[in-house]
């Protein structure tokens, strides 16, 4: 059977430990690769206010799955998401095919790639304005009469 490319979103009640969260996932990546399926990238955020209250909650742990596997695994995490009470909701989406089929490592590279950049940018200013350092050529000297004027003073002062 072939496989096809699944994300599935959930959110997770707070007030777990890491420990638990990660249990948690853990059991849902076990439904995916026990059905024959395999895990692309699970990428956790943190905890975010819900846009109205799920199950009495008002905060969840959004967790997001990509994952490559046939139909049947796909209706097995979706039955058991939904007898599931540590899931408040999920939601699971065949991924288009054109689609990048990693966005949080591309996010990730855009964002090292932008770091890259701006320490470039900032590099090149550092050297330019190091290049463009003034120079000491106009400072009074005793050769160019900077000793006279003080002579005069003094003895302006002098009288």
């Amino acid at each position: 059977m072939a496989q096809t490319a699944y994300e599935t979103v959930f959110i997770l009640p707070t007030g777990q430990a890491d420990d638990a969260i990660r249990g948690t996932i853990d059991k849902y990546r076990g439904v995916i690769e026990n059905a024959g399926g395999t895990i692309d990238d699970v990428d956790t955020w943190e905890t975010r206010r819900l846009a109205y209250p799920i199950k009495k909650q008002r905060e969840g742990v959004y967790v997001v799955v990509n994952f490559l596997a046939n139909a049947e695994a796909k209706n097995e995490l979706d039955r058991i998401f939904r007898i599931s009470d540590d899931v408040l909701r999920h939601m699971i989406v065949k991924q288009d095919e054109k689609a990048d089929r990693y966005p949080s490592k591309i996010r990730a590279a855009e964002s090292e790639k932008r770091e890259r950049d701006m320490a470039a940018r900032a590099a090149a200013q550092q050297q330019a304005s190091a290049n463009e350092a003034p120079t000491v050529t106009d400072l009074p000297t005793e050769e160019n009469g900077a000793g006279e004027n003080s002579t005069e003073s003094d003895s302006a002062s002098e009288e």
